[in-house]
């Protein structure tokens, strides 16, 4: 039986640690990104967790068979070594910008922008076809869309200002003001919306070869039988109402456990 655990949008949040707890033996567990700029939990607290998520990941992978992958989200990219904006995203806690650029600095080897699971691609928000057409993906010779999430995670580590709001509208701007929710088809796999996701995808072969699992547009719940994606499109950025995804043998279910709520 192989098992795939997808934890959405922490943000400082350690409701992690129950859920691995009941998946011991997974295969793989995918953190979808998003660990810091919380408006109820401490700045300290915040750095404390994802410090023992990075733990958890080095010690879980001590067994070559076990695998955790740790996405990149919008709310963590600013604090990446060697961006330029800073500041100028929402949530952004500058008196911390420093510890945390530092922590990633420090661990920067363990994350990355994506990770294929099978035919899962796993982003923080969903990877556009006109994205990877705009950083030079579809220019290559004998396009491999197998090989999509190698690329934005090779993209990432030498341009990681590719990724950020920006930048994606930096290269498209045609005199318009962007969306600013990150609701254009040109945005980056961690600020473009579900509605443009779905939208410039139509009729591409990356919506036809992949199941995308991303969080960043917060839910109420995970749905699972696809009535509004075709199942093509599993949002779960749904930690709040306690929900993660399952992955069993190509089938996919909710996993639920309890919130504690910070004050």
């Amino acid at each position: 039986m192989s098992e795939t655990i997808y934890i959405g949008d922490i943000h400082g949040r350690d409701v992690w640690r129950d859920i691995v707890a009941k998946h011991k033996d997974a295969d793989n567990i995918v953190f979808i990104g998003d660990y810091f700029d919380s408006f109820d939990i401490t700045s300290v607290i915040q750095l404390d967790n994802i410090k023992k998520i990075v733990e958890f990941k080095k010690k879980r992978e001590l067994d070559t068979t076990k695998k955790v992958y740790l996405l990149i989200g919008n709310h963590d990219i600013h604090y990446w070594p060697g961006i330029k904006e800073r500041g100028s995203t929402s949530g952004f806690q500058s008196t911390m910008s420093f510890q945390y650029e530092q922590f990633f600095r420090e661990n920067e080897k363990c994350f990355q922008m994506s990770v294929l699971i099978d035919n899962r691609l796993c982003t923080h928000a969903g990877v556009s076809s006109q994205f990877l057409k705009d950083v030079g993906f579809y220019k290559q010779d004998n396009v491999d869309e197998s090989m999509i999430s190698n690329y934005l995670n090779e993209l990432f580590h030498h341009k990681p200002n590719e990724f950020t709001f920006n930048g994606c509208y930096d290269r498209n701007n045609t005199g318009k003001s962007p969306n600013g929710h990150g609701d254009d088809d040109w945005q980056s796999p961690i600020w473009i919306r579900p509605h443009s996701l779905q939208r410039v995808n139509k009729n591409t072969e990356l919506k036809k070869n992949y199941i995308q699992i991303v969080g960043h547009t917060q839910q109420h719940h995970i749905d699972i039988k696809g009535k509004t994606t075709g199942g093509k499109y599993y949002y779960i950025d749904t930690l709040h109402s306690g929900e993660y995804l399952i992955d069993t043998d190509g089938e996919f279910k909710i996993g639920h456990t309890t919130i504690v709520k910070y004050i």
